[in-house]
């Protein structure tokens, strides 16, 4: 009688994990590249490692994650590695939660035009200030500058470079400032934030012909830009470097910043913080308060001091509403 043959086990292959880059975000599917040029498309399971702490599945793009590949080829995120930090905007439909769009940035281009549509400087100053309350170097970026003079463009773009910020004066139809910009993107992953219907999808297309991105029409009935990007991605630059291609950003989310600390956001700001006669100054109506003297003596653009408050009410009645 023959006897059975003899069970051996096997021990279970260990998973091998690869770390990776998020490259691209769309409809729950994430393609990773890892070392050597390879794409992995993978999902993530509705919750996961982010770091130490275990969150609910928000893969975003600049993402760098552990990835596993199966046998049919679809990877399954393991981990998100901890973040440099975070690019976010308010959630849909009133929502308090956030939204993250991207992580891991090394340069946030706040982008807005001279005209077409009109620079709303308010509105600019939202932008930077999402760089600067998620620690994101920023560069300024003032579109369009073929429809304006250029004595007016520089007026503009002053109280930017009196901040402290790199300044760019651009026009996709001149080539103005082109250059400027492409050595700023070079070798980093970057962002260009800004209101629809700015230019930065034609920016990017001026920038690296071939990328073919849609451009914004503006809406004669609004004179607002209509969103034209719905999927995020990083682009990669032939000079090196990622771009993100993001969706439009309307409703602004300026990070766990409260009223009282958004003094620091704006850097022209800091040489005079500490200076006032109340230590808890908001710098709106308080005497003694060397913020407010700064701007009379023209070492503070008044501009810049006006979206200050408007930012800074808007976020003390936010606060209000906690209460």
């Amino acid at each position: 009688m023959t006897k059975p043959a003899k069970t051996v086990l096997h021990p279970r292959p260990e998973v091998v994990t690869v770390e990776g880059t998020v490259i691209r975000s769309e409809a729950g599917f994430h393609r990773v590249l890892i070392p050597g040029g390879h794409v992995i498309v993978a999902r993530a399971p509705k919750r996961l490692l982010l770091g130490e702490r275990l969150a609910t599945t928000a893969v975003v793009i600049g993402d760098r994650v552990k990835v596993r590949e199966r046998d049919d080829g679809v990877g399954v995120v393991e981990e998100i590695l901890p973040r440099a930090n975070e690019l976010v905007r308010g959630a849909a439909g009133g929502s308090h939660y956030l939204d993250i769009i991207a992580s891991n940035l090394d340069l946030l281009v706040a982008v807005h035009s001279f005209v077409d549509p009109d620079l709303v400087a308010a509105r600019l100053d939202r932008f930077i200030l999402i760089g600067e309350s998620a620690e994101i170097p920023v560069v300024v970026c003032l579109n369009k500058v073929d429809l304006i003079s250029a004595p007016l463009a520089r007026e503009v773009a002053a109280p930017y470079g009196a901040a402290g910020y790199e300044t760019l004066i651009t026009s996709t139809k001149t080539g103005e400032g082109m250059d400027a910009l492409r050595s700023a993107l070079v070798g980093r992953t970057s962002v260009l934030a800004g209101p629809s219907g700015v230019g930065k999808s034609s920016l990017l297309n001026s920038i690296q012909p071939g990328l073919r991105l849609r451009t914004a029409e503006i809406s004669e009935s609004t004179g607002k830009g209509r969103h034209t990007t719905t999927t995020a991605e990083l682009l990669e630059l032939d000079a090196g470097g990622w771009v993100a291609d993001t969706p439009g950003l309307r409703e602004l989310a300026i990070r766990e910043v409260d009223a009282i600390n958004l003094d620091n956001l704006f850097p022209e700001f800091r040489p005079f913080l500490g200076g006032c006669r109340f230590s808890d100054c908001s710098h709106l109506e308080e005497s003694g308060c060397r913020i407010t003297a700064a701007v009379d003596e023209g070492k503070i653009a008044a501009i810049r001091y006006d979206s200050y408050c408007r930012v800074f009410q808007q976020l003390q009645e936010e606060e209000d509403k906690k209460y």
